[in-house]
């Protein structure tokens, strides 16, 4: 990397700031896409606008609008996001009532930071892991090994410390909860997390509100996540300590050892700067062990300062490193969400840019007003272009918020079709299922009497014989039969196709409901004339 940046630097810091503004790009998505479009709409000769208000056609499915005018307010549409006060409303309460409302998912700038930080702590062990992983590796690769273990440790333990962030703010709400509802007297029973925002948030009102968290966090606190990011986290800045010292105590060894070995050679230069060993005068041999006693001290002396200052450096950096962790589950307890769906609901009210539902109709209302200026610079130029091409011109008087209002007539009138069909199926479903329970309960009642009934007697004696497991069966033939309507042709092939036994059976539930219906009819009839 170095290498690179030092001979195509042009190139390296390109490549740098392409990515810082991508970075940028990403975490203002929203505004960055809104400002190009609508820079696009305007953009003379090939922009939107430009190019739709050559097409004069109109909108044979959608009289009184030009097909042009409809696909801009469907562009728009995009951005104008309203949503429906109650279910707006509905998402507020459950973050509420769940203890997430104010809160968001933590930000990407915050991510970043935090990765970036834990990176450039792990980058000043990781290189010395490097040496014992590789070993008898060249400078090059260990660098390359440095920064894939570096890369590794800042990933696992970014990861550990934001769940044990959040788990601890989790499990602090259900402790909380937990003593007051003890303080309640255990009354009534706690729900762990049964509610969710498919449900009335009202639903649960009558319900103390430490009962009212647990239905949508959970009843039990758990700290698993929390011990095992600390445990994680004491190993490696241990470990990352003690393989730094042994790296420093082997550099001293061995640079005490060579000056030994130098002095005692006679090779190292004197203190005063002149090498006695080079000239033909040299000092007596108990003035000569004096001065290599006095050498090798100072160099051991020199090695104890710089051990010194190694392990309290050391020591210091694994206090930061500590530290850096402590403040990744800060930020997990400061950010996220502890109920089983605030994420989803938080997102589905805009992420936390809306404070109330004002908010939103007012966000409504400036992307609406952008939309309609730039339908109606459309439609002056459609206008334009059919006077000037001699057809005969109409005034163009749709808006967007007639679009939009035909828009959501559209979209009910869907729903409530498809309402219709799923209301007829489940009718037609009840009513299947309410007629096999019928003629089950009749084939139940007809069996008993049909035991005494003398043998000659071919109906009651064909109930009686039929087992117990053909219910089933027999409930089965008499929805096919109801389901053929007044098709007496296809109802007599269908008993053709049974056996004896069933047949007898199926026309004795018949002949039930027959009674019963006849039943039904006189109590009716007495009824009225009562």
């Amino acid at each position: 990397m170095k290498e690179f940046f030092q001979t195509y630097p042009l190139l390296a810091w390109s490549v740098v700031s392409t990515l810082c503004a991508a970075v940028v790009i990403m975490l203002l998505w929203e505004k960055v896409k809104w400002w190009w479009f609508n820079t696009w709409v305007s953009f003379p000769v090939v922009g939107r606008i430009a190019r739709l208000s050559r097409d004069p056609s109109a909108d044979q499915s959608f009289p009184g609008w030009y097909t042009a005018e409809r696909t801009l307010c469907q562009e728009y549409k995009d951005f104008a996001h309203i949503q429906d006060e109650h279910d707006f409303n509905e998402k507020k309460t459950y973050l509420k009532k769940a203890g997430d409302n104010g809160r968001s998912a933590m930000p990407g700038w915050i991510w970043a930071l935090t990765v970036a930080m834990v990176f450039v702590e792990a980058m000043g062990f990781s290189y010395v892991l490097a040496g014992y992983t590789i070993p008898g590796a060249s400078e090059n690769l260990q660098q390359t090994g440095a920064y894939g273990i570096a890369f590794l440790i800042s990933v696992v333990l970014v990861a550990f410390t934001h769940l044990a962030g959040h788990q601890l703010y989790r499990s602090n709400l259900i402790k909380n909860a937990r003593k007051v509802w003890v303080a309640n007297g255990c009354e009534p029973p706690l729900k762990d997390g049964t509610l969710g925002l498919d449900e009335p948030q009202s639903k649960d009102n009558h319900e103390p509100a430490c009962n009212q968290l647990c239905s949508r966090v959970g009843a039990h606190p758990n700290y698993f996540l929390c011990w095992g990011t600390l445990v994680f986290v004491v190993v490696i800045a241990g470990f990352a300590t003690y393989v730094r010292g042994q790296v420093l105590e082997k550099e001293l060894a061995a640079r005490v050892t060579l000056a030994g070995q130098q002095i005692t050679q006679g090779a190292s230069p004197a203190a005063d700067g002149m090498d006695m060993s080079a000239g033909a005068v040299r000092l007596p041999g108990a003035d000569e062990a004096s001065d290599n006693i006095a050498d090798k001290k100072a160099v051991a002396d020199e090695a104890s300062l710089d051990r010194h200052g190694g392990w309290a450096t050391f020591i210091i950096l694994a206090f930061i490193f500590v530290f850096l962790q402590i403040l990744g589950v800060i930020f997990g307890f400061r950010w996220g969400f502890a109920g089983k769906e605030s994420s989803q609901a938080n997102r589905d009210i805009g992420g936390g840019r809306y404070s109330s539902y004002a908010a939103v109709r007012e966000n409504y209302r400036r992307t609406a007003d952008t939309a309609q200026a730039r339908l109606a610079v459309l439609q002056q130029r459609i206008m334009k272009n059919t006077g000037d091409s001699g057809t005969v011109g109409t005034r163009l008087k749709k808006t967007f918020r007639d679009f939009m209002q035909e828009s959501r007539e559209l979209d009910e009138a869907d729903r409530d079709d498809q309402r219709r069909h799923a209301e007829a199926s489940a009718q037609k479903a009840a009513k299947a299922a309410a007629l096999a329970a019928q003629v089950a309960a009749s084939a139940a009642q007809a069996a008993p009497a049909a035991a005494p009934a003398p043998a000659p007697a071919p109906a009651p004696a064909a109930v009686a014989a039929a087992p117990a497991d053909a219910a089933p069966e027999l409930a089965e033939v008499l929805a096919r039969l109801a389901a053929l309507g007044e098709d007496k042709k296809a109802k007599l092939d269908l008993l053709d196709t049974l056996s004896s036994e069933t047949r007898a059976a199926v026309i004795d539930a018949l002949r039930a409901q027959k009674a019963e219906a006849e039943r039904k009819a006189r109590d009716a009839e007495v009824e009225g004339l009562l």
